[in-house]
């Protein structure tokens, strides 16, 4: 137990566990806590950020009586994401450490995290894909149950990290389990959307050191997990709000989806360039293709890289002419390889200009993004 003199001024560590009807886990956490902690040299205090509907207030409210470092915080009732964020303000810490309360997610791991941040990472994060990790705590591996889980628990960390750069610094974004510098959030925007936080902030703050401990997830004491199905959609309605309003969410399958609606534009010319114009197939592939780029032009100006808008008209035109010289030469790739399509390897029109626009995608993805719209490439 803290000094009550030093608690208010010198405290290092703000731990935060997030609860939902929790009340059998609130002193048994807390004391799990404090003997991990009980050889720092640091002051901490514990917020339980709360968003519970049972006797779990009561439970911790208990709790603030006999330990003066636990702290009781009522979250607006959206979830934990947003329990989380209405918690940080009152968060007295230079470090912040965010955790399940459900015993899953061993405070022992605490001091570790910690240890990284003053050793200079932004955010230390516990994985449990990692060497020395395990996820076991998601059910038994020979059960239905568990192998749902951790088909669920893996197929959406993939999709997270694949579609999302800043996911990448880790191996687990699906974790609760986590450590950053306060600093971090700093006049961040952070919504609370889903329950996942740790998406959120590696999103909104792309901190540039992220390190891992292995996290060997542990199996709920009390009940059976709470995931239920409203909760993935919940998690897939946060994706989508972080793809549609940072525009560096995703950029290439922004680029890909500007692309696509080309293809659509390009062969559709094609075809009728082609059936009722009757114009020869690499005149008219040529005419399309030419019509397609400024399509793609203007529509990238407005999505793929709408945070670096072209300042005035004439900034607009240059990069216009810009585009079209480099979509030009991506352009003679293109006819060398539909040319070579259709006269070597005898494939229809249609699908030789579909896999010859595919080939040269990525290609003009990094010489738009990194020459016209100077942005980092990264796919």
């Amino acid at each position: 137990m803290q000094n009550n003199s030093t608690l208010e001024k010198d405290i290092l560590v703000s731990i935060i566990p997030a609860t939902f009807n929790e009340k059998e886990n609130i002193i048994s956490l807390i004391k799990r806590i404090q003997e991990s902690l009980k050889n720092a040299d640091y002051d901490y205090e514990i917020i339980f950020a709360d968003d519970s509907t049972d006797e779990t207030e009561a439970e911790i409210r208990k709790a603030e009586k006999l330990y003066p470092e636990v702290k009781y915080f009522r979250g607006p009732g959206k979830g934990l994401s947003a329990a989380f964020i209405s918690a940080f303000p009152k968060a007295q810490g230079n470090y912040i450490v965010c955790m399940d309360a459900d015993l899953q997610h061993p405070p022992a791991l605490i001091p570790k995290l910690i240890s990284q941040l003053k050793n200079g990472s932004k955010m230390s994060i516990a994985s449990r894909y990692v060497k020395g990790g395990s996820n076991e705590g998601l059910g038994k591996l020979w059960s239905l149950y568990g192998i749902y889980r951790r088909l669920v628990s893996l197929s959406m960390t993939y999709l997270t990290r694949i579609l999302f750069i800043p996911i990448r610094k880790t191996t687990d974004p699906m974790t609760g389990f986590f450590a950053f510098q306060k600093d971090l959030i700093k006049n961040t925007k952070l919504e609370g959307t889903g329950f996942k936080i740790l998406v959120e902030i590696l999103m909104r703050t792309n901190p540039d050191k992220v390190t891992e401990v292995p996290l060997k997830f542990q199996p709920r004491e009390h009940e059976e997990s709470k995931a239920k199905v409203t909760q993935g959609i919940n998690y897939f309605k946060h994706l989508g709000h972080l793809f549609w309003e940072l525009p560096e969410a995703a950029r290439f399958l922004k680029f890909c989806l500007v692309g696509l609606n080309g293809v659509m534009v390009n062969l559709g010319l094609l075809y009728i360039f082609v059936e009722w114009f009757k114009i020869q197939e690499i005149i008219a592939f040529t005419i399309s293709i030419l019509i397609s780029i400024l399509v793609n032009y203007f529509l990238n100006s407005r999505f793929t890289y709408c945070d670096n808008r072209s300042k005035s008209k004439r900034e607009s035109l240059q990069r216009l002419s810009y585009y079209y010289a480099f979509a030009g030469l991506t352009m003679f790739v293109t006819l060398a390889i539909y040319h070579e399509l259709i006269n070597s390897l005898g494939i229809p029109y249609l699908l030789s200009g579909l896999l010859s626009i595919i080939a040269t995608t990525i290609l003009n993805f990094v010489l738009v993004t990194k020459i016209i719209w100077k942005l980092p490439v990264e796919i």
